[in-house]
């Protein structure tokens, strides 16, 4: 299976990194949530920063939209932070 990634920070700040995504998750509501290869959730903070969560957690600060390469949280419910998703990394 391909890997996937998503930028370690909101392309506003500039991306400098990679993190290597296991899953994404699509919720009820048709948001998804970002596993990474140790099962832990990406949960993006009020300001942009980047904590996890464990497995299938999906609170505010989980949940996300993904439009083609961009997943896009919005954990203050107003300012969004876009990440690069990049859905097929070649093998390195």
């Amino acid at each position: 299976m391909p890997m996937m990634a998503i930028s370690t920070t909101p392309l506003t700040k500039g991306v400098t990194d990679f993190f290597r995504v296991k899953a994404v998750n699509t919720q009820p509501n048709g948001l998804v949530t970002i596993s990474f290869a140790d099962d832990q959730v990406m949960s993006v903070q009020p300001g942009g920063s980047v904590e996890t969560r464990p497995a299938g957690t999906a609170g505010v600060y989980e949940v996300a939209y993904l439009d083609g390469q961009v997943v896009t949280f919005c954990p203050d419910g107003m300012r969004p932070y876009p990440f690069a998703f990049v859905p097929r990394v070649p093998n390195t």
